[in-house]
């Protein structure tokens, strides 16, 4: 284990997989009717994401 790192560690969230699957469909949904979330930069948009998915905010659709 020594020469573990970050990047070849397992992934693990607090999150079901259909829970991200959920949330991955409504992003998808958003961007097929050109939708845009006011006062959000494409950046905060995928930091709010990974935030959720390590259980630290809630879902950005909420």
């Amino acid at each position: 284990m020594g020469n573990m790192n970050h990047l070849n560690m397992p992934f693990v969230a607090p999150h079901t997989r259909l829970a991200v699957l959920t949330e991955l469909e409504k992003a998808q949904q958003l961007e097929e009717i050109n939708a845009e979330v006011v006062g959000k930069s494409y950046a905060e948009g995928v930091s709010d994401a990974l935030l959720w998915v390590m259980g630290k905010i809630p879902a950005p659709s909420e």
